[in-house]
């Protein structure tokens, strides 16, 4: 700040006469507190000690030079004209003063006018907070405010709890029929349901701060209905809690809306416990799952402008938690990194500077991932050009305008930060952290895969017929060729038989036309229906030759059918058994999308399996598919069966990859002694090194080409 100089105007600003100052709440430290209340604006500005030493004395004086002289003589040092200074622009700048130093009120005027910006770009910046005050609700609360007021005192309050600590203990017993009650709201009825009681608990919510706010004696000039992205929400204004000394019931008028949903969660939680399944049932379910999980997850969370962040703030004692709080990350951050050796934004205990250096960083990381979702979440709600300028807003607005600012305030501090020893720490720490992240480090490629024979081969029957025999038993070993089952049709055998018969009339015929003149004349057709028959002789025993069923290579049986006996008859589709090959056995497996450029044919690998008890054995890539897979069909991969590829099953249940994959199989070098199932692990292929910035890139590039429709 640079000292007021000549140019400077040495008068200080008038203050508005409709002002008021009011006592506040002590601060953390125990230092007393004043509010300036602002009726036109509606708004408190609180004063520390000095600044309320300045102002009491404000009227006595019409410049810098005398002011400053007479508080530094009255209260010390503290009251300097920097002090000074600071307080009159903070006073003009949020017009308290009746007209700025320099000008009249046109100056005011001008600088509204200035402010002033588009629809277009009031929506652009505003589009994730609007709001629009529906009601004035003071004299609908003091006239209604004898009728709530018992839900107002500690009486109730213990009996919620009591009935809230019954309802949990009563449901912790019938924990599984509570949980499985979601299934039933999982269709549009149920999400209709759920809207209907998240509104009608809302408007509770809300009425609950400003049932409490009039207890105290503050007033509610609005409550109405704000849009979170696009999102309607209820609010409630009670910025009159700022008047209020004690903390306590600053904390009271935060927590109403909490208590309020907590409260209809005890009493929903107790009553689905007693009433029977039906309609009033489902609601209590509805109300206290609603209630509940909206009173943890988002009521108490401090990161964002909630009631939890009211409350962290009135429960520290600490104004203002989020700008101080940022006024501390920052200042620590740039302590850690560089060592400037810069005093603290504020006076406060060592204490109370970790945790708002903690609580800013942790705000930081929760918005970085929360901006970021709701980045995705604009950009999946609208059309795709607005999706993706909405998204790109979002990204720079929140994300990296902070960023761009904290940047700009290091290179403003250059020659400071240039001159320290901590300074060449973080400049090594960051160019080897920008080397691991450029190295290419990632040389080995994970391939889910399963191990099985090389060769094997259920077994059917080659059409429906009568089981003759079972020649083999579970886990004998078979050569090729060998036969396993044999097969009977009665119905072929009778055809076989009435052909045979037919087969051998017409031979004689035919052998005695040389003798017989009618059959001499018909030796023309006898010798066509002789042939016909003799090819249907030989189609009728082909087929009986296929009713025995023969081993297809060298291999054992395995999985024979127990539903198979002699004298059974049998579908084409029934399984008989399966034929393996145990000498030769193959990894089958897949691979990801953003891997597949990294591996070839030829490649070397490595299996593991996960049952410790299989050996591991060295493989070599034969082949990868030309295009992705649909469905999975190595099912024991997919996640739905514990394994590491994420699938989701579309509408003819098949397992459809949530990422493009396609299929590899690896061969063994030399297959491992103990293999003798299907084995389930991962193969370590020695692919193409890669670094993490490559991989990250390659990722974004790949959205990016997808969302761009190319």
């Amino acid at each position: 700040m640079t000292e007021p100089g000549p140019q400077d105007e040495i008068k200080l600003a008038k203050l508005r006469e409709e002002l008021q100052l009011l006592k506040g709440a002590p601060t953390i430290t125990g230092q007393p507190t004043w509010m300036i209340f602002d009726p036109v604006q509606h708004r408190y500005f609180e004063l520390d000690f000095e600044n309320f030493q300045l102002l009491s004395m404000w009227n006595r004086h019409d410049d810098y030079e005398g002011l400053a002289n007479d508080a530094a003589e009255k209260y010390g040092a503290a009251c300097n004209r920097h002090r000074v200074k600071a307080l009159n622009d903070f006073i003009i700048a949020n017009y308290l003063a009746i007209e700025p130093l320099n000008g009249d009120w046109r100056q005011y005027y001008s600088r509204n006018e200035a402010r002033r910006i588009s629809p277009f770009k009031w929506l652009l910046h505003n589009y994730m907070f609007i709001r629009i005050p529906l009601v004035r609700p003071s004299r609908f609360l003091k006239a209604t405010y004898p009728f709530v007021e018992f839900f107002l005192t500690r009486t109730f309050a213990i009996i919620t709890i009591l009935a809230g600590l019954t309802g949990l203990y009563f449901v912790s017993r019938q924990w599984d029929s509570f949980i499985s009650t979601f299934s039933y709201f999982f269709s549009f009825e149920g999400v209709l349901i759920y809207m209907v009681a998240l509104m009608f608990i809302k408007i509770l919510h809300e009425l609950g701060h400003a049932f409490m706010a009039t207890k105290y004696g503050c007033r509610v000039p609005t409550m109405g209905v704000a849009f979170l992205v696009m999102f309607p929400v209820l609010y409630t204004d009670i910025t009159d809690a700022w008047k209020l000394r004690s903390r306590l019931k600053r904390l009271s008028i935060g927590a109403a809306g909490m208590m309020v949903e907590l409260s209809l969660a005890s009493y929903a939680t107790l009553l689905w416990v007693f009433l029977p399944d039906g309609g009033a049932r489902s609601m209590a379910f509805v109300v206290a799952t609603i209630s509940w999980i909206m009173s943890v997850v988002i009521n108490l969370n401090p990161f964002m402008r909630f009631d939890g962040y009211y409350l962290a703030s009135d429960a520290s004692g600490i104004s203002n938690l989020q700008p101080r709080g940022f006024a501390f990350g920052r200042w620590k951050l740039r302590e850690v990194l560089f060592g400037l050796g810069i005093d603290p934004p504020e006076t406060l205990p060592v204490w109370t500077r970790r945790m708002l250096v903690i609580y800013a960083w942790s705000v930081w990381i929760y918005r970085f991932f929360l901006f970021t979702g709701i980045a995705l979440l604009v950009y999946a709600m609208f059309f795709k050009v607005l999706g993706i300028f909405l998204f790109m807003v979002e990204i720079i607005w929140f994300i990296a305008k902070p960023v761009w600012s904290e940047l700009k305030e290091w290179y403003a501090m250059r020659s400071l930060i240039v001159r320290r020893r901590r300074s060449l720490a973080t400049l090594s720490v960051l160019v080897l952290a920008g080397f691991a992240a450029t190295a290419p480090i990632f040389t080995r490629v994970d391939v889910p895969a399963i191990v099985e024979p090389a060769e094997y081969e259920r077994l059917f029957p080659p059409t429906a017929s009568r089981l003759a025999d079972i020649l083999v038993k579970p886990g004998q070993k078979v050569s090729k060729g060998q036969v396993l089952f044999r097969f009977e049709s009665p119905q072929i055998e009778q055809r076989l038989r009435l052909v045979k018969i037919n087969l051998a009339e017409k031979r004689k015929r035919l052998e005695r036309a040389a003798a017989d003149l009618r059959d001499k004349a018909q030796l023309q057709p006898l010798q066509s229906e002789y042939d016909t028959l003799a090819s249907k002789r030989k189609g009728f025993e082909r087929e009986l030759e296929r009713l025995t069923v023969r081993a297809p290579f060298d291999g054992q049986i395995q999985d024979i059918s127990r539903q198979l006996h002699n004298g059974r008859w049998v579908k084409a589709t029934q399984h008989l058994a399966t034929i393996v090959d145990l000498k030769h056995f193959v990894a089958k497996g897949y691979i990801a999308e953003n891997d597949l450029w990294r591996i070839k044919p030829g490649d070397d690998g490595k299996f593991i399996p996960d049952d410790f008890l299989v050996s591991s054995g060295e493989v070599r890539l034969r082949e990868v598919s030309l295009a992705s897979s649909d469905a999975l069909q190595l099912r024991p991969l997919t996640s739905v069966y514990g394994g590491k590829i994420a699938v989701q099953a579309d509408k003819d249940n098949k397992l459809v990859p949530v990422t493009a994959t396609y299929r590899v199989t690896l061969d063994f070098d030399k297959t491992p002694a103990d293999i003798s199932k299907v084995s389930r692990g991962i193969v370590q292929i020695n692919g193409k090194p890669e670094s993490f910035a490559s991989r990250a890139w390659r990722s974004v590039l790949k959205v990016m080409v997808r969302e761009s429709g190319v």
